[in-house]
Formats: C-alpha cells, sequence, structure tokens
C-alpha cells in the first residue's frame, strides 16, 4: 500500500532500462511530487495520462526519450484544481497557468527570466488534460465533435495572433466552441474524452478510469486508470513494444496562448 492508502502496482513490466533520469526528468518529478501533494491533500483524483502512464507501466518511471509529464483529471473538478494550484503551490517555484484561450491548465516551472522561457518556450510544464463527457449517440457524438474542432481552431488561431488587444476581443471563440461542445454532449455520459483534435482516439468508457491503482515510477509512485491496460491498448496498441529508434522523440507542443496570458496575467499587456 501506498501513503494515500491505494494498492501499489509494483511488479516488473519489463526489464527497467536502468538508466537515471535526466535533469529535465528529475525537475518534471519534482513538479508532479510538489502537484500531487497539493492535490491529494485536496481529495482531487487524477491519473497518469498519455506518454507518462505509458512510461510508468513498460520501464517503470519515464520513457527514456520523453521530455514531459501528463496527467489527466475530471473536467467537474478543474474550479477546485485552479483554486487550490493557484493558492497552494510554491509562487517562488511555480507559475499556474489558468487559461483564457485553451481547454487545460498548466504548472510552469519557474527557472530564471520565466518571461523570457515561456516566450521562447523552453520552460518546462506538466499538463493537466480534463477528463470531458462524450455523447453515446450518433448525431451528438457528430456535434459534440464538429464543436470540439471548431474549438481546437480558435485555440490555435489566437494562439498566432500578435496583437493582444485583437487576441482578448476575439477570446469569445474559444469560450462560444466549448460551451457549444458542453450543450452538445449533454450531462450523464457514459464516454469521456479529451477535447483535442485527436478526441476520437482518447474516446472510452467513462469507467475505465475508475478508481487509481497506484505504480512504481521511478523513486516514487503515480495512480493510473483502474483499467489502464485497455485505456493504453487503445491509445497505442501493442503498448509495451517500444517505437523504432528513429520514431522515439519527446514533447513537441507548448501552451497555446501561454505567453499572452502570462502578460496579462502580470499586467504586461
Amino acid at each position: 500500500m501506498n501513503r494515500a492508502g491505494h494498492r501499489l502496482y509494483t511488479k516488473p513490466r519489463i526489464e527497467p532500462d536502468g538508466a537515471a533520469v535526466n535533469e529535465v526528468q528529475s525537475k518534471l518529478l519534482k513538479m508532479y511530487e510538489d502537484i500531487r501533494e497539493v492535490l491529494d491533500r485536496n481529495g482531487i483524483a487524477y491519473y497518469a495520462f498519455f506518454g507518462t502512464a505509458l512510461g510508468a507501466v513498460r520501464h517503470n518511471g519515464f520513457i527514456p526519450w520523453d521530455d514531459d509529464m501528463d496527467l489527466a483529471v475530471w473536467i467537474e473538478d478543474i474550479p477546485r484544481i485552479n483554486e487550490a494550484l493557484s493558492k497552494e503551490l510554491d509562487p517562488e517555484k511555480y507559475y499556474y497557468h489558468v487559461p483564457r484561450a485553451d481547454d487545460h491548465p498548466h504548472v510552469v516551472l519557474i527557472e530564471g527570466d520565466l518571461e523570457e522561457s515561456i516566450r521562447d518556450k523552453t520552460a518546462l510544464f506538466i499538463d493537466l488534460f480534463p477528463l470531458s463527457g462524450f455523447p453515446d449517440g450518433r448525431l451528438r457524438q457528430l456535434a459534440t465533435g464538429a464543436a470540439i474542432w471548431g474549438d481546437n481552431i480558435a485555440i490555435y488561431a489566437l494562439d498566432r495572433i500578435g496583437p493582444a488587444w485583437l487576441h482578448r476581443g476575439l477570446r469569445w471563440t474559444h469560450r462560444f466552441f466549448s460551451r457549444l461542445a458542453d450543450l452538445c454532449a449533454g450531462k450523464d455520459c457514459s464516454l469521456v474524452t479529451v477535447r483535442a483534435t485527436h478526441y476520437k482516439e482518447y474516446t472510452c468508457p467513462r469507467d475505465l478510469y475508475g478508481k487509481p491503482v497506484m505504480h512504481v515510477f521511478e523513486d516514487t509512485d503515480i495512480p493510473l486508470p483502474e483499467r489502464w491496460e485497455d485505456i493504453l491498448t487503445g491509445l497505442y496498441g501493442d503498448f509495451m513494444v517500444p517505437p523504432p529508434e528513429d520514431k522515439r522523440s519527446g514533447a513537441t507542443g507548448f501552451p497555446c496562448s501561454l505567453y499572452k496570458d502570462y502578460l496579462e496575467d502580470h499586467k504586461r499587456s
């Protein structure tokens, strides 16, 4: 059992690579520990997600070539998460990004000149992806999918708008499509997804997440969805087989509109 009282999954899935975490991974691991402390203290559920979950299962830690961490949370918990992380994370160490033109928040590590690292897209961050309801009926699925696509187009377009005044004036497009997706999906959905361009690949039954199952992750542990094998199979197929060496790469994205939000939060726009 781990400190939260959950079963700790310790059986190695494959032989560990034996390589120590690199500097970036070490920083991310400390960020994760600080985030989990706040979420655990507030009784907020979260799960390892995407490559973080895959790394836990396949490598008992980071995928050796990975350079980010992803967590999944329930969309209905986002207001509580925003309040808890905004207030309880050390403001000398972290900038908690509540996005104005994106669908999920981020914890950004403060190192050196934070404004410069955000502007240059070199800042380290951890994503918190909301798990949102997705409808069962075909027509509602099509309508929700169209709204998700509209939202993603708005998010990416806003990220590329230069003038701050124009960015502020057009943020309604993101809010409109996000709210439309909520309305189209409705309530009490038996499916969940992440509202990204590949939302179809991320859609699965809600009950696959269930009660978190703790798994070894480097020198700590991390919660996986209850039926993590089903989720990872849906995302990656035969997830225990690493990709060819020429396909191994870290994360390539950066939070949309983060720089504009940072400047606005600090009254510099």
